[in-house]
């Protein structure tokens, strides 16, 4: 497949007819690195059998996180709906480092919003130019949905806080550099910048995973961990807040993410609709098999549209947090719809061949993380019955 297709391309073209040659020329390198580089490799990072951190290392260095940040800070100012493109395309060519980059980024965005000049600086540079990988850490062992109910607690003793506790499930623990963790401070939940060096924090187990298994995910403990009062994250009391905000931006990366585990599904399954023969013909052209394709490539259309609007109404500094969960739900549950319609259309070779049923195992995962389906329709019933007609 070409990463950076006829459906990629008239986006950009639609969206930004004015800067289509630019936004495109930024798109097509990535693609093309994307095609090269890591599509290959990705059954591999299926099994474990290699890291993903190479790859990951040498797309960050192409620029991919530098896309939406400001210039100032070494970021190339372009909309979040690019990145949101370029993120989709690495979803096509693997889903585990598109997980693992779209939650690094999702710790840049926090600290854009809202870290000290000093943290920008010595921060967000590092993180959108590939030096550091940053890990999101708020889910804990006893409450993931319920953010607000998290037992991590931040003492301060003069110019340190001390923070005692742990987080579940974090991607890219073990690797990160860097982790923007949620915890509860006297004046209640606040954010902080953990470093890897940090004395008293430690890291479990990799955990097993049913799919995404070349991004590491684990444990991350704290035991009289010592942060520089310096790396709270904006003030104390105010940390729930902000970590809504980040998770309505990372809500639409995670759905873009599905949208290109679906492309590719769906590509490899028309692929072999037309190889495939049964009872003399190629199995393309019976009508069922054709309703099939008719609704999987509709489904992943709607699903990238959807995503692209909830990006565009980031962009233009309006209210998306209803159409961020509108386009998660839709989109990652679209993905494991359609996943499961390629495994069928492949028959005994969809349950049997790796390639095929690890883009439905790894779609699973994003209709639980980073708020599950079920929350996030709590969310946007509560956001439209709020809203004035």
């Amino acid at each position: 497949m070409n990463l950076y297709g006829r459906d990629q391309k008239l986006m950009v073209e639609s969206l930004y007819p004015d800067r289509a040659v630019e936004y495109g020329e930024v798109l097509s390198a990535l693609g093309r690195f994307m095609q090269e580089k890591i599509l290959p490799l990705s059954p591999a990072f299926d099994t474990h059998a290699d890291s993903i951190g190479r790859a990951r290392s040498e797309l960050l260095k192409n620029g991919l996180l530098q896309i939406a940040h400001p210039k100032e800070y070494g970021g190339l100012g372009l909309p979040f709906s690019v990145y949101n493109l370029a993120i989709e395309m690495l979803g096509a060519a693997d889903a585990s480092i598109a997980l693992s980059v779209g939650i690094g980024n999702t710790v840049a965005e926090g600290i854009r919003m809202f870290g000290t000049e000093s943290q920008k600086r010595r921060f967000l540079t590092r993180l959108i130019s590939g030096e550091i990988l940053g890990a999101f850490s708020l889910t804990e062992p006893s409450s993931g949905s319920d953010a607000k109910a998290a037992k991590t607690r931040a003492r301060r003793e003069g110019d340190e806080y001390v923070l005692n506790g742990s987080k579940m499930f974090i991607t890219n623990a073990g690797e990160a550099d860097l982790y923007f963790v949620f915890a509860i401070a006297e004046k209640g939940p606040a954010c902080f910048l953990v470093e890897k060096e940090a004395r008293g924090l430690s890291i479990g187990e990799d955990l097993a995973k049913m799919g995404m298994r070349g991004s590491r995910t684990s444990e991350v403990r704290f035991l009289d961990c010592r942060v520089p009062a310096a790396n709270l994250v904006g003030e104390e009391g105010k940390g729930f807040d902000y970590v809504k905000a980040m998770l309505n931006g990372s809500r639409i990366v995670m759905g873009s993410i599905c949208v290109g585990i679906a492309q590719i599904a769906y590509e490899k399954a028309l692929v072999y609709s037309k190889q495939r023969t049964a009872f003399g013909r190629s199995i393309s052209e019976f009508q069922l098999t054709r309703e099939k394709i008719a609704d999987m490539k509709t489904r992943v259309t709607a699903g990238r549209l959807m995503c692209q609007y909830a990006s565009m109404l980031r962009d233009a500094g309006v209210d998306f947090s209803s159409e961020a969960s509108q386009a998660k739900v839709f989109a990652t549950e679209m993905s494991v719809g359609v996943c499961d319609d390629a495994i069928q259309i492949f028959g005994g070779y969809g349950y049997t061949t790796d390639d095929v049923h690890r883009h439905w195992r790894d779609a699973r995962l994003l209709t639980i993380g980073e708020g599950t389906s079920e929350v996030l329709r709590m969310l946007i019933a509560s956001r439209e019955l709020a809203r004035s007609l």
